[in-house]
């Protein structure tokens, strides 16, 4: 609280109201309430009494109140003339509603400053976002009235229009950006008013120089907060080094982020840094200080030979243009075509000085580059920002989609920010503030080298408000010029020999999945189409191709020999697959000539996790420590390239780490190429290069089908929504084909092209739970959608029977309010026991989606299911005996696979924007009619018919009960249409069904369907059973769980109750159950924490130490393991099997799950298993998943924190196991084999024995 203490002395006539009165000539006598008489005699220092009327000046104050000041608490002024007392009596308002006055007498040119309180100065004014307010000042010069608003008290939260009801709980993340200096060792804490001021007790997860944490709250609260290091001695300062008012933040919706940045510290002076808003450009580093950092890397050898490093970066967009049109749908070619792919070449021009790198650029980009330089292409984001007057849901549109960039450019700029924060409030945007939005936006996305470069962009930014057409137009220009240069900037470096470019098939499809569709027609031509059209962009040919997704199959090789293309690149997991061990650095540092029916191609298997380090990881270090870290480990390889001859190959995509990365990455990649130019051990080629270097003698007669995608195609295909896509695309590729006579070669021409467009990666790779689009997956998924409605439209299909589904947008399934979709035994009674509800799972109905508010009839609905049925017990908001009679029909929609016919509406659905939007295509309804109730209780159930008409298929009796509200339903397996291992989605209508004004008027879940699984019987002879003691998840013991709800329960999520082992024909199976399980992050299989290490001895020979660190254990010295099987709820995490020598076979594992029974089932094919005499010794151990841990295990620390486990030894040092439970044999206790560590080794497993 801001106060100063300057005392000005005044005085008051007025010392009694006779005086007064007998001072005022001509005035009437009037009775004085003791309240007025309170306000306006402000004198009781007696000693100035003697003062005069003449010196004082009277000022008037009327003051507007907020709306939801308190009515029964009184208002007063403090000031410098009261030395600041908060509640003094003399100084108290009268109140007439929220309009408060009061009178003082002031010395004449006196300036006095001011504030409002409510008594203390904890219910002082503020600003209307709760900040702090200078003092208010005025000065004494003439009798006048001053009128003064106050926006909020520190105490009652301004009103404001949240997004949930206030009250509601409430998550906010806090993500704050830390100063570089930041000690890296040192713990960040939040501090505020939601925890007593306590500067070490909210410990943040920190990741480099950034930290996160998730306070739970309610809707409404308004949070003040900073934060520290640990104490009041570290907290958080300005650029400058002073003291910052304490952060302020109004909850507005039941999940909120709020991303901060931290300019310095109390006890670390600032780094010496420019306004945030203009970043310096990092100036070309000496030879002396390239060479000084360069030496303080550990060295290679200089007896060998530089190790050769092939680059290779990706530049790709997904075609986003509308289908017929110039124009695109989303503008992420424009986006990135004004920031990174431009200056990616500027980079290797002016600080690679040394070797040549490789750029692949994908034709379907290059298409869309041309059309926006060429032929004045725009997008919708485009469209709307030289749109003056923009509609109602065009401005909804810009108000969420212009803040579509990486919210660090958001949170450096004040006018963006604060723009940002009144969209949150749902604050009503000025025609300034549209006008402002527009320009930021696409004045941010260009890189800040161009707008440092150019004057009037960088007199634009520094502006950051106030902007005028003129200047957004200039924006817009000056993006054109950038985008004009590119195909140029690379021509020239391709010239010089600097650069090396290749491309890919023409839409960026996934070949081997084309060919397994049964189209290896449309995969050749995607090669060929690509090449031709690269060539005639760049004027030569490349010979070089980059896959897409690196997906590759061994029928592709003559196909890409057939079009001269001489080298490909793909994972190095394609090469594990292939039988060679990736493990031995000179088996996976070269290149092998692949050559299938006497066609060959030369493939470089990249190194995944150098990769991987430059997309993901060194965007949280600083560029200097990430740099080194990169070039030690090229140092360690050099020091084994014994005959000169190996090569390193790193490919990552070009355009989306950087905008991660502090100053858009731009200071990493110069001093990157820099060190790299300069490095004496390391020598930068292209793989063309390499190939005319280089005889490639290591031959491969297969290449097995894969990405660099966990090494499989499970992203594009396998889940419920990749399969209908394929399916959806197949139909109309049939279409298309059966209808090619009927065109002319140029319109069957266009919509082969329309067919190869569906035909590209990206819609697959964004449908399924295992990628996330977030706000833009129904964009993606109408995109694929309206490329398929063209091509039924090309070949001459009338409207009305192109499939309804096309037009419908998918919606992201709904998430279970509690439970699992598990096994119950039900009795069909209307009566929902404990033991039914603890096995199934609930969906609530969210009210603010329902279309009418008289039909607000469903309140929620359990789902469970047994061998044959499916169950869902409906609870409604009255009693069906009070709705019996009435027109009212409960109904159940699901689909099902391989559905031949799908309606799109319910069958009480309006059109138009009343349509009841479930958010799936229908196959199959499920009626109950309540007016015929009680009389009649038979389940009705109707096929669809593809033509939105409703099909009676008949009625089953028994299969309804009903108990007061509750209304059960059991459907057997048979009459949906599925069966164990199948998929498919759910919900419930409400419909009021009286002649000519039938309508849904209820449905849920509102956000989404209920997707359910029927686990898949998987099963074979018992042959071993393990029991574990229940609760004993806590490691070596005193393990507690992170603070975050995430892990709620808060128990049973690592638990292992008992591990079965099946003997089956071809595999064997381990089975584990655990005691709770659930998804919170969606992973794909159904379980989101559980991360399963299993270790297999079966024969000779093998390792004690782990696969990779991070279960931090070790082995029986007499059973070492020679097989690892790895298993996490996302493949990518964990579907692997692993020989001791290095050798990854991620198809030797197969993963389900039953999450409503918490079992965890894993496969392993028998084929890939060497055993010796049918007996296997096996280590069991179960971890917290972390996509950010050490071999995805999660860290423990001395005290929980909101994402790491609790309860670490004092006395561990870092040999502590980071295993949570594990299955030990007879007479063995967990806790003593995992306390075994001592201050030098890792706590010692002992397996059990398995004899088949």
């Amino acid at each position: 609280m801001s106060k100063k203490f300057s005392k000005i002395f005044f005085v008051v006539v007025f010392i009694v109201l006779s005086i007064f009165l007998i001072s005022c000539s001509a005035q009437t006598e009037q009775k004085v309430s003791p309240g007025e008489i309170k306000s306006e005699i402000n004198a009781t220092d007696v000693e100035n009494a003697e003062k005069t009327s003449e010196s004082l000046i009277e000022l008037t104050f009327e003051v507007t109140l907020p709306e939801n000041t308190p009515e029964d608490e009184n208002i007063y002024i403090v000031g410098s003339f009261n030395d600041w007392n908060p509640k003094d009596d003399n100084y108290l308002l009268k109140r007439n509603g929220n309009i408060g006055t009061v009178v003082l007498n002031v010395e004449k040119d006196t300036e006095i400053e001011y504030k409002y309180t409510r008594g203390n100065w904890g219910t002082v004014e503020k600003d209307k976002d709760g900040g702090e307010i200078e003092n208010r000042k005025v000065i004494a010069d003439e009798t006048k009235t001053i009128k003064d608003v106050v926006e909020s008290w520190a105490d009652v939260p301004a009103e404001i229009k949240t997004k949930a009801q206030p009250g509601e709980k409430a998550k906010v993340i806090f993500e704050v950006n830390l100063p570089q200096n930041t000690p890296i060792s040192d713990s960040i804490y939040i501090v505020g008013n939601f925890n007593n001021w306590d500067p070490g007790q909210l410990e943040m997860e920190r990741k480099g120089n950034k930290a996160v944490y998730t306070l739970d709250t309610e809707v409404g609260k308004r949070l003040e907060y900073k934060y520290t290091r640990g104490n009041w001695d570290t907290v958080e300062k300005d650029e400058n080094g002073e003291e910052i008012s304490n952060r302020v933040l109004i909850v507005t919706d039941t999940e909120q982020l709020q991303i901060d940045k931290i300019a310095s510290w109390r006890d670390i002076p600032p780094q010496e840094t420019s306004n945030s808003s203009e970043t310096p450009e990092v100036k070309n580093i000496s030879d002396e200080a390239i060479e000084n950092f360069l030496s303080s890397i550990p060295k290679g050898d200089e007896n060998k030979e530089p190790l050769k490093v092939a680059i290779v970066w990706h530049h790709h967009q997904p075609s986003y243009k509308i289908p017929g049109s110039l124009n695109a749908e989303m503008p992420w070619v424009r986006a990135h075509a004004i920031n990174d792919y431009p200056y990616m070449a500027d980079l290797v021009d002016k600080y690679l000085t040394s070797g040549s790198v490789t750029f692949n650029i994908t034709p379907v980009l290059l298409m869309q580059l041309m059309d926006y330089v060429n032929n004045n292409a725009k997008d919708k984001y485009l469209e709307l920002s030289l749109k003056d007057n923009l509609t109602d849901k065009e401005k909804e549109f810009v108000k969420w989609h212009f803040f579509d960039i990486n919210p660090q450019f958001i949170d450096s700029h004040p006018r963006y920010k604060e723009l940002r924060e009144k969209r949150d409030k749902n604050e009503k945007f000025t025609s300034q503030d549209w006008l402002d939005l527009k320009v930021v936006w696409n004045l941010y996305w260009i890189n800040i080298e161009y707008i440092n470069s150019d004057e009037k962009l960088k007199a634009l930014m520094e502006k950051d408000r106030d902007y005028t057409k003129e200047d957004l137009k200039y924006v817009i220009s000056k993006q054109y010029e950038i985008m004009s240069e590119i195909v140029d900037k690379y021509k020239k470096l391709w010239d010089e020999g600097k650069v090396e470019i290749t491309t890919t098939p023409y839409y960026h499809p996934i070949l081997p999945l084309l060919v397994d569709m049964g189209w290896p027609e449309d995969a050749k031509a995607q090669i060929k189409r690509g090449l031709e059209y690269f060539t005639k962009i760049f004027g030569k040919k490349p010979e070089g191709m980059w896959p897409s997704e690196q997906a590759v199959s061994t029928p592709l090789v003559p196909m890409f020999a057939d079009d001269g293309i001489k080298w490909i690149i793909t994972d190095k997991q394609i090469l594990q697959k292939a039988g060679i061990n990736t493990g031995d650095p000179k088996q996976l540092y070269k290149p092998y000539k692949v050559t299938v029916d006497g066609k060959s191609v030369i493939v470089f298997f990249r190194d995944t996790d150098l990769s991987d380090r430059i997309g993901f990881k060194y965007s949280n270090m600083s560029k200097e420590n990430a740099i080194k870290d990169f070039l030690s480990a090229l140092h360690k390889i050099q020091k084994m390239n014994d005959v000169g001859d190996m090569v390193v190959t790193i490919a990552l995509d070009g355009e989306n780490a950087w905008e991660h990365y502090p100053n858009n990455g731009n200071d990493f990649r110069k001093l990157f190429y820099q060190a790299l130019s300069n490095d004496p051990y390391i020598e930068l080629v292209t793989p063309g290069e390499y190939i005319e270097s280089y005889d490639i003698k290591d031959e491969l007669t297969q290449l097995p089908k894969g990405s660099w995608v966990g090494g499989s195609l499970d992203t594009w295909y396998g889940e419920k929504e990749e399969n209908e896509g394929w399916e959806r695309l197949a139909q109309a590729r049939k279409v298309l084909m059966e209808n090619k006579d009927k065109l002319t070669e140029k319109e069957f021409k266009k919509a082969l092209d329309i067919l190869y467009a569906a035909e590209g990666s990206d819609w697959f790779w964004w449908y399924g739970s295992d990628q996330d689009a977030g706000s833009n997956e129904v964009l993606f998924d109408m995109q694929f959608k309206k490329l398929l409605i063209q091509i039924y439209r090309k070949v001459g299909i009338s409207e009305e029977k192109i499939p309804g589904y096309l037009f419908i947008a998918n919606k992201k399934p709904s998430t279970a309010s509690k439970g699992n979709i598990g096994k119950v035994e039900i009795t069909l009674d209307g009566i929902i026991d404990e033991k039914e509800m603890t096995k199934s799972a609930y969906y609530s109905d969210d009210d603010s989606g329902v279309m009418y508010k008289e039909g607000d009839l469903i309140s929620g609905f359990y789902v469970g299911r047994d061998n044959a049925n499916i169950y869902v017990a409906i609870e409604l908001k009255k009693s069906i005996d009070d709705l019996a009679g009435k027109y009212y029909k409960l109904e159940i929609y699901t689909d099902t696979p391989n559905a031949k016919r799908l309606n799109t509406k319910t069958a009480y659905s309006k059109s138009g924007e009343k349509i009841t939007d479930l958010g799936f295509a229908l196959a199959k309804r499920f009626s109950f009619n309540i007016q015929k109730y009680p009389a009649r209780k038979d389940l009705y159930y109707y096929n669809a018919s593809g033509t939105e008409r409703w099909m009676i298929g008949g009625k089953v009796p028994d299969l309804i009960a009903v108990n007061g509200n509750i209304v059960e339903f059991k459907i057997p397996f048979d009459l949906i249409g599925i069966k164990s291992g199948d998929e498919f989605n759910l919900a419930v209508v409400m419909a009021h069904t009286e002649k000519n004004n039938s309508k849904d008027v209820d449905f849920a879940p509102n956000s989404g369907p209920v997707h359910i699984t029927i686990p898949k019987e998987i099963g074979g002879k018992l042959i071993k059973t393990f029991k574990d003691p229940v609760g004993d998840e806590d490691g070596p013991g005193g393990y507690i769980y992170p603070k975050d709800n995430a892990f709620k329960p808060f128990k049973g999520l690592w638990d292992i109750e008992w591990v079965k082992v099946y003997d089956a024909d071809d595999s064997i199976v381990f089975k584990f159950k655990f005691g709770e399980m659930t998804n919170p992050w969606g992973a794909p299989k159904g379980f989101s924490h559980q991360l399963i290490n299993i270790y297999l001895d079966t024969k000779n020979g093998g390792l004690t130490k782990t696969y990779k660190d991070g279960a931090r254990v070790q082995f029986d010295k007499k059973h070492p393991w020679d097989y690892f099987i790895k298993v996490a709820g996302w493949p990518s995490y964990g579907q692997l099997l692993a020989t001791v020598d290095g050798q990854e076979i991620p198809e030797g594992v197969q993963v389900e799950a039953d999450p409503g029974e918490k079992i965890i089932t894993v496969i392993v094919m028998k084929k890939f298993l060497e055993i010796k005499d049918n007996r296997i010794y096996a280590y069991f151990m179960v971890g917290s998943q972390d996509g950010y841990g050490a071999d995805h295990y999660r860290a423990v620390t001395p005290e929980n924190t909101q994402w790491t486990l609790g309860g670490y030894p004092e006395n561990a040092g870092d040999f502590g196991p980071y295993v949570l439970d594990i299955i030990v044999p007879e007479g063995y206790e967990q806790y003593s084999i995992l306390s075994s560590y001592t201050d030098s080794e890792y706590a010692t497993l002992i397996p059990v024995e398995i004899d088949f």
